[in-house]
């Protein structure tokens, strides 16, 4: 038979063997590395000094206890008459006519209130206003003094009188509405009329301002 010779490893040069003392001496040299580096680094210190901070006192108010207001009762429903069970109640009883005396006076009543005329759209009219007093518009004087030139449109409001009622601003120019307003305040016209009847209705204006 033939003999099986076992090769067998010097353990001076097995390394395996030497793991563990190699790992120890790793871990301490890393240790004492980084006790170094704390020792080589000076400390940091801040120079900043913080301000103290006082504590503020804190005034309490009293604060009174909230009223509740205790709302009105309702109004007593209005009693429906009944018609009555007493039989002594004569049928043919009826309100004293005498009590009422309907020929005097009523003195000191209110004056009816006046039925407020409704606005026509202008598109609606039968006829449209005419105008018959034209006001030209004074040209400011801070306007002409600085060149400036514009166009204001206003609409007024023309009653069933042909007087301008109300005036609003359409196109503005903020040095110039003032004097187109004014003017258009003094405009009169010949009323617009809707089916054979005077009504009022909004007629817009348009004011141009140019320097000569």
């Amino acid at each position: 038979m033939e003999q099986i010779n076992l090769i067998k490893k010097n353990p001076e040069v097995d390394l395996r063997l030497s793991y563990q003392k190699w790992l120890e001496g790793a871990l301490v040299v890393a240790l004492l590395l980084t006790i170094g580096l704390f020792y080589a680094f000076k400390r940091f210190e801040s120079t900043v000094t913080l301000k103290k901070v006082v504590d503020k006192d804190i005034e309490q108010i009293e604060i009174p206890p909230t009223q509740q207001l205790q709302k009105p009762p309702p109004p007593a429903k209005p009693k429906i008459p009944v018609e009555s069970e007493d039989e002594d109640v004569p049928e043919d009883l009826t309100i004293d006519e005498e009590m009422f005396d309907f020929e005097a006076e009523v003195e000191d009543l209110p004056p009816p209130p006046e039925e407020e005329e409704p606005i026509v759209p202008f598109f609606a009219l039968s006829d449209k206003p005419v105008e018959i007093k034209r006001v030209n518009p004074k040209y400011p004087e801070l306007a002409k003094k600085a060149g400036i030139e514009g166009t204001v449109v206003v609409k007024v409001l023309v009653n069933t009188k042909g007087d301008v009622e109300a005036v609003e601003v359409l196109k503005s120019h903020p040095l110039l509405d003032e004097s187109a307003i004014e003017a258009a305040k003094q405009f009169k016209f010949k009323p617009g009329k809707q089916r054979d009847k005077f009504v009022k209705v909004w007629v817009s204006i348009p004011f141009n301002f140019k320097l000569k």
